[in-house]
Formats: structure tokens, C-alpha cells, sequence
């Protein structure tokens, strides 16, 4: 599967959102921290989608609602059109809440049962005082064709729906106050297969008509590889790898990286029959106190001393390919084939 998502408006002069070594820990003892996100870096471009793989617990779902101001940041910072975000008040903030906002992964957990379509769609222009009460009944009847239904939806309940079309009206909520940059935290994955490919397929058409920009959060690499610009690969809160989709699936530097792809399905038997899987060895390190050294350091063949020693920082190996490993000066393409 390639790359779809050849959106010719991103603008890569300046990036619209800057992630600086943000960190967010979370009490869970007198003395004991859990570090769901511990320093991690990236930028996204107006009118690009970033996508943010790994397994279930690295963090990737935190970063996203660090993002939409959904938890206060324990370190690092986040730049929004070059401005720290947790500087934003009065109308700053309502700006940002206007052009940042988010898809969550349960399509039924993240809507109001007690409340129509129509509420539900048009609660952010009513709070916000967009619009009069017939505009906003016209705008949300334009943004439920938008995304695949129908005026006749908006007096309905969400449990009257299935998973699919309940998605797609938080994408319509998403969509009504007009945002620039939307959280999409694994809007697919509670979905059937599908489904998942029209939710997919709704979100590029969308990103294309209203020129948005997409931080695409899912543990799907294949799914991710398909809508993704640029990705980067997270592990018990950090980043170990940033590159273009394509150079990511081709060149794979980081080990982690390496066993990810290779348990990817193909599709030809015969083909898979005759590849090899990247079996990891070793335990977990636990993500409460986790001391200053490589978060992969546990179940890597590779590691050394010296990996114990500190957090390897992100360094650009290529243009635009970004590694943290302690050996990324050494790595050799033929030991790590897959």
C-alpha cells in the first residue's frame, strides 16, 4: 500500500506546531512518577499529517491531548504559529481551541448519549456564539453531509447509529468551529476494516478541501504509512525515529523500528512465508522512575554500555530522517535486514 496523500498545499517554511523535549509524568506515588512522554521533539507543517506509531502505553495518545490542552505539560513546551500554547489566555486560547481540535479513538465513549446530533454538532458554535440559531441548523446539516450523512441524522441519539457513522459525526463536531489542525487520536481502531477504509478515505478528502493538518495517532503501521507525510516511532515515551513514510518503510535504522515492520502481514503467502520476524527478547522497563538511559535498552541485541550511560538524543542521519540510538553513526543496513 503507498502513500496517498499527495497534498500540494503544505507549507514547509515554517512548521505550524512545534513539540520541544515535552515531558508529562503522572503522580502514582508519594515519590513515584510515571513517565508517560519524557522529552520528546517534533514539528508538523501546515496542510502535512504526522503520524505517531507504537505500542499501546508509549505515550502517543498523551502527546495528542498535550496538544489539544488536555493535560498541563511537566516539561518542554509546544509552539502554535511559533507561540508557547500554555501562555495562551482570554482570546488567545479561544483561538487556539477554535484551530486545534480532536477526534477521539471511541466514537460512542466521546459523544453525549443524552443528546441529539444536532446538539452535539453544533455545542462549539452555541458556546462560541457563531452563528444565529438557523445558521447553525444549516451549518450543522453542511457539515453532516460533509462527512457522509444527512439532515434527517441530526435529530436522532448516537446509540441509534453504528460505529462508523458515530465517528463520523465526531468528525463533524471536530469540523464545525472551523479548525485548522485536528488531534486524530486512533479514529479507526474500535471500527471494522471496512469502515476504517472510508473514515480514512473521509479524512484525506476533508484535509484536501479544507486544507487541514493532521497529527494521525494509531498503532496500525500499514494504516499510518497510507495517509502519512512524515512518521514517528514511539517507545514507553519516546521518540526513537522521525522520517518521510516512505523512507521509513525502505530504510529503517532504529532496531524497534525494524521489529515494528517486520511483523506487518503480507499479503502474498508465498512472500510471507519466506521472510523473517524480529522476534524481541528481554523485559519492559517500567515507565514509573525510568532511569536516564535508552528506553529500548532492555530488549536490544545491540545495546552497549554506553546505552545505559544516557537518553540518546534525536540526531538527523539524513535529511529528514532523525534517529536516538548511541549507534546511529554505526549502523549497518545488511545486520539489520529484515
Amino acid at each position: 500500500m503507498s502513500n496517498i496523500n499527495s497534498n500540494t498545499d503544505v507549507n514547509h517554511s515554517n512548521p505550524l506546531l512545534e513539540v520541544r523535549s515535552l515531558k508529562k509524568y503522572f503522580k502514582v506515588g508519594r515519590r513515584q512518577f510515571l513517565k508517560a512522554v519524557d522529552g520528546i521533539t517534533f514539528h508538523i507543517y501546515q496542510g502535512e499529517t504526522f503520524g505517531l506509531v507504537g505500542e499501546s502505553g508509549c505515550g502517543k495518545s498523551t502527546t495528542g491531548r498535550a496538544i489539544a490542552r488536555l493535560y498541563s505539560l511537566t516539561g518542554g513546551e509546544i509552539l502554535y504559529d511559533g507561540m508557547d500554547i500554555s501562555k495562551f489566555k482570554g482570546k488567545a486560547a479561544t483561538r487556539y481551541a477554535f484551530d486545534v481540535q480532536m477526534v477521539f479513538q471511541d466514537p460512542y465513549a466521546s459523544l453525549d448519549p443524552r443528546m441529539t446530533v444536532e446538539s452535539i454538532v453544533a455545542e462549539g458554535m452555541k458556546i462560541h456564539r457563531m452563528y444565529n440559531s438557523e445558521q447553525t441548523r444549516a451549518k450543522v446539516y453542511e457539515l453532516l453531509e460533509k462527512v457522509g450523512l444527512n439532515k434527517e441524522h441530526a435529530a436522532r441519539f448516537p446509540h441509534e447509529f453504528s460505529g462508523g457513522q458515530r465517528q463520523r459525526i465526531g468528525i463533524a463536531r471536530a469540523l464545525a468551529v472551523n479548525p485548522k489542525f485536528l488531534v486524530c487520536d486512533e479514529p479507526v481502531s474500535a471500527l471494522d476494516v471496512s469502515i476504517q477504509a472510508q473514515i480514512i478515505n473521509l479524512l484525506r478528502d476533508l484535509q484536501r478541501e479544507f486544507n487541514l493538518t493532521y497529527l494521525f495517532i494509531a498503532h496500525d503501521l500499514s494504516l499510518v504509512k497510507y495517509l502519512s507525510d512524515r512518521i514517528g516511532v514511539m517507545y514507553l515515551g519516546s521518540l526513537l525515529e522521525v522520517a518521510p513514510a516512505e523512507e521509513l518503510y525502505k530504510n529503517p535504522l532504529h532496531p524497534y523500528t525494524r521489529a515494528l515492520l517486520s511483523a506487518i502481514p503480507v499479503p502474498d503467502p508465498a512472500e510471507e512465508s519466506e521472510r523473517t520476524r524480529i522476534l524481541l527478547q528481554g523485559d519492559v522497563q517500567s515507565p514509573i522512575n525510568t532511569p536516564e538511559q535508552c528506553k529500548f535498552y532492555s530488549r536490544c541485541k545491540y545495546a552497549e554500555a554506553r546505552c545505559r550511560e544516557r537518553i540518546p538524543p534525536l540526531v538527523e542521519t539524513t535529511e529528514g530522517h532523525w534517529i536516538a540510538c548511541a549507534l546511529n553513526k554505526e549502523l549497518n543496513t545488511d545486520a539489520y535486514a529484515i
